[in-house]
């Protein structure tokens, strides 16, 4: 499997977990409006509060957004990551891949994009299992696969 096959597969797995994992834990109770606020949360990085209240465009918008960031993580680990360090140790990866991405994702990006994040310890645990089990594993797994030239 080639790079980029790898990198787009790996995005819209992962998009697709991290999505459907974070719209049944966010939407109380579980219907179309409340799940479509999620996507218009991702879309307020963009367009601010107009985005929270606004209809499914936004949403739509925030789901965009939702893939091309997992496919930019994905980027990262297949172009980057899995050059830097050796093959093996699977497990070690996937920890510190999705210890890396929670960092940066709730550290940074979240902060920069002016969207606020309440933490508590579940909270924080909650939304690194998440990542681990939802974006990290898929990306990582995927990541190693070889290729048909290896």
């Amino acid at each position: 499997m080639t790079n980029k096959r790898k990198i787009i597969l790996g995005g819209l797995i992962a998009g697709t977990l991290d999505g459907a994992a974070a719209v049944i834990t966010f939407s109380n109770p579980l219907n179309l409006h409340n799940a479509s606020k999620v996507f218009r949360y991702i879309a307020a990085s963009l367009f601010g509060s107009q985005a929270i209240q606004g209809g499914l465009v936004y949403a739509f918008i925030g789901l965009a957004i939702h893939f091309l960031i997992a496919t930019a993580w994905s980027a990262i680990y297949i172009l980057l990551v899995f050059r830097v360090f050796k093959p093996g140790v699977l497990w070690a990866k996937i920890v510190l891949y999705a210890s890396t991405i929670w960092v940066i994702m709730n550290g940074f990006v979240i902060t920069l994009a002016g969207l606020k994040a309440q933490y508590n310890g579940w909270s924080i645990m909650r939304s690194f299992c998440i990542i681990l089990f939802c974006v990290s594993i898929p990306i990582c797994i995927i990541g190693e696969l070889r290729s048909k030239n290896n």
